[in-house]
């Protein structure tokens, strides 16, 4: 799976080249029977792609160095094991980026002056999305998660154990270990005595301050809330030296070592369902307290024309179901500005994509839970 953050959607966004630009999306399976059709229904779509750009001028020699990374995705059989729920690539020319998403999207390509990123707002705005870091000693994992499950992500560069940090000689002497206290889990039995194998402080909170440094690194760009797992210790020292901002005030505070990922997700979701519920509901409160005083509207063509001037200050999506999944099948080639039929997907992607770009904050919703009626409402800035 591929970390997606607001970097990315601003790079996305960024309409300073007027030549052609594809947006391809499926829907994807990360296991089962599903991993052996992706790639014929990836190879269809790119197929109808290449068939329109050709319809469209494009010469043949310029479309086939336009759609060869996608081709080249066809072939790489390796890389179809390893999908998520959903799969997006961008192209232009000498350019392309890929990402493996753990949410589902439309099966729909689209070709115009600019990038469409509207079913990849779920993801990026944090709508049912956290990451989860399992702090341990021996196996530290750092997950993305969604409503439904948790992926690991591959962490370069960060220690994933004390040992990595710390490396012991051989013991000298046992330690002598005493029963579990009430309340302690089974297998963390407390050490006593000055045995070489005793974990000392100071080595805990250097490979902590090593992991802390190396996530906050990796998360450059990221503002998805992020649960920590692990003993109280741990949790505590980690706290100390964190330096991602977005790391949640309650924590799940157990030993993650023998958890699978089903049970991290149970763990913490809770925890992630709670700030978000307050989250959304605060902001639906105040669209609802200035609807009428001409900083809040339902209107599209004003949201968008106000997002464009960057006054959005809060905007809202009706993303169940989305907008390109209700009027696309799997024929459908978008052409933008073209295909009229598409024109209100247009709009409400350019209206997400211009309030982030102008650091404003999108919720992509249920239908019913848009504010005020429709399937978009904004609060303005000024």
């Amino acid at each position: 799976m591929d970390l997606l953050t607001r970097a990315d959607l601003d790079l996305l966004a960024d309409r300073g080249r007027p030549e052609s630009h594809l947006s391809l999306f499926i829907p994807t399976h990360p296991f089962g029977a599903g991993t052996a059709t992706d790639p014929i229904r990836w190879k269809n779509m790119v197929s109808r792609v290449q068939g329109v750009l050709a319809e469209e001028g494009m010469r043949a020699a310029e479309i086939a160095e336009l759609l060869a990374p996608a081709w080249e995705l066809r072939d790489d059989h390796r890389a179809w094991q390893y999908m998520s729920d959903g799969l997006a690539m961008f192209l232009r020319p000498g350019w392309h980026r890929m990402f493996r998403v753990p949410a589902g999207v439309p099966e729909v390509a689209t070709i115009g002056d600019r990038f469409v990123v509207g079913p990849l707002l779920r993801i990026v705005t944090g709508d049912g999305h956290f990451l989860l870091l399992a702090l341990s000693q021996r196996r530290l994992r750092l997950l993305e998660g969604s409503l439904q499950r948790v992926e690991e992500l591959e962490l370069a560069d960060v220690p994933t154990s004390l040992r990595d940090v710390v490396e012991r000689p051989e013991p000298r002497s046992q330690a002598m270990a005493f029963p579990v206290a009430p309340g302690r889990r089974a297998g963390s039995a407390v050490f006593y005595g000055t045995a070489d194998d005793d974990v000392k402080k100071d080595e805990v909170r250097r490979y902590l301050r090593r992991v802390a440094d190396g996530v906050r690194d990796y998360l450059t760009g990221q503002d998805l809330p992020m649960v920590l797992v692990g003993l109280d210790e741990l949790i505590s020292v980690y706290r100390d030296v964190n330096g991602y901002p977005h790391v949640t005030e309650d924590a799940v505070r157990r030993n993650p070592d023998q958890l699978s990922g089903e049970e991290l997700h149970a763990a913490a979701w809770p925890i992630v369902e709670a700030i978000m519920s307050r989250e959304r509901a605060a902001a639906i409160a105040r669209f609802e307290g200035l609807h009428g005083t001409g900083l809040a509207s339902n209107d599209p063509a004003k949201i968008e024309e106000s997002a464009r001037h960057g006054r959005v200050e809060t905007l809202f999506l009706a993303a169940e179901p989305w907008c390109w999944e209700q009027l696309t099948d799997r024929t459908a080639v978008v052409r933008l500005g073209i295909d009229e039929a598409f024109g209100h997907c247009e709009l409400l992607d350019r209206a997400a994509v211009d309030t982030l770009s102008g650091r404003g904050h999108v919720y992509a919703v249920p239908e019913a839970e848009v504010p005020g009626g429709g399937d978009v409402a904004a609060i303005f800035r000024y």
